[in-house]
């Protein structure tokens, strides 16, 4: 299972919002997808970890209160 990849930059403000929900639902996805796997093995502990961890997000996806942070490349 792997992170969800980084994405071009939109084009407009209505485009960035739906790219930040398609971000959000795929880390979410991700975490569940995470969890139920670590349940199934028995890995009660990492499991109850990433619940911990990524509660906030597992509940509710706001991309009004998460923070986002651009890293430009300086070419150098």
């Amino acid at each position: 299972m792997g992170r969800p990849a980084m994405t071009r930059v939109p084009s407009s403000e209505d485009d960035a919002q739906l790219q930040r929900v398609l971000v959000l639902t795929h880390q979410r996805d991700w975490c569940l997808e995470r969890l139920s796997q670590l349940s199934l093995d028995g890995r009660m502990e990492e499991a109850r970890a990433i619940t911990a961890e990524h509660l906030e997000l597992l509940v509710s996806l706001d991309v009004r209160r998460s923070l986002w942070v651009r890293i430009e490349r300086n070419a150098w």
